[in-house]
């Protein structure tokens, strides 16, 4: 995800008590030391007004359904739509700070189970705040980010939006899947990381958008959704065209520069024929509405010899 900057950055979130506060060190020093939180009485018979949104891709589903005017903060990754960049920040995405969730009086949180394992879904929920919880990191085909999608809708009674919203990103994808009728896929390796080196496998979302899009993904078979590679196995399969998503502008990840200085990657035939691509890591990496538009992306670098509008 394209980082935005902080509010302040988080060095530690270095407790939380269940009866007592929060005690949280960042760029300010010692932040709300000692600090009883407590959070106000929520209804919940009526349809959410006041939303904190703590992951980029529940926003910008809850955007997508017409619902976006209820989300009163977001994570400090959010960027999209723009105009969520000037709502409130509620900390990172890892460890989100609980007083100024407090503070916004939510009557609904939405999180992603990844939140469920650092223990802030547990936090806010002994504060007394409702909490909704959705398997969207976690996604690994566009039918469980759809499950996602229509959760949300049923919540706002939006489920005709929600509706409308599926079935757009299927008629994309339908598209894409018809143009691509007979070709073969071509070999490719798509890198997440530059050190450790660290490849998309077939079982994650992201190696599901390769197989849509008609890459053959050399590193389909590896174990784990992101796997850990060695420089020898791309040498080895010798790709057609690699993909870096998000490469030369977010930190960490590789950029064309960096592959080509790899030992012996510039004798692949992806280098050779000048096929190594940067792709929008937001697109990619961020499981929601606009994930179509990789898969279209990917499809129109791996084929330019077909059509595309």
């Amino acid at each position: 995800m394209i980082v935005l900057v902080a509010r302040w950055t988080w060095v530690a979130l270095v407790s939380l008590g269940v009866g007592g506060g929060i005690v949280a060190q960042g760029e300010r020093g010692l932040l709300f030391p000692n600090a009883a939180i407590v959070a106000p009485s929520v209804a919940r018979d009526s349809t959410p007004a006041r939303v904190v949104s703590l992951l980029p891709s529940l926003t910008e589903i809850m955007f997508a359904i017409d619902e976006g005017h209820r989300v009163v903060g977001v994570s400090d990754f959010d960027d999209f739509p723009p105009e969520v960049t000037t709502l409130p920040s509620v900390g990172g995405l890892i460890h989100p700070n609980l007083e100024s969730i407090v503070a916004l009086k939510p009557d609904l949180i939405v999180a992603d189970q990844s939140h469920s394992v650092n223990g802030s879904v547990s936090r806010l929920r002994e504060l007394g705040l409702r909490i909704e919880v959705f398997s969207v990191t976690t996604a690994m085909t566009f039918d469980d980010l759809y499950q996602a999608i229509g959760s949300l809708g049923q919540i706002f009674d939006a489920t005709e939006a929600a509706r409308n919203v599926v079935q757009t990103m299927q008629l994309s994808i339908t598209e894409v899947r018809q143009r691509l009728g007979g070709v073969t896929p071509v070999t490719l390796y798509c890198e997440l990381w530059a050190d450790p080196i660290i490849a998309v496998s077939g079982g994650s979302f992201e190696g599901h958008l390769i197989e849509l899009a008609g890459g053959d993904n050399i590193a389909a078979s590896l174990s784990g959704r992101s796997p850990r590679i060695g420089t020898e196995f791309v040498l080895q399969q010798d790709p057609s065209v690699i993909l870096l998503p998000g490469g030369g502008v977010v930190p960490g990840l590789a950029s064309p520069k960096i592959i080509a200085a790899r030992p012996g990657w510039r004798h692949l035939q992806a280098l050779k024929q000048g096929r190594v691509y940067t792709i929008n890591h937001a697109h990619f990496a961020r499981h929601g509405p606009r994930s179509v538009l990789a898969v279209q992306e990917i499809a129109q670098l791996l084929h330019p010899e077909l059509v595309w509008e």
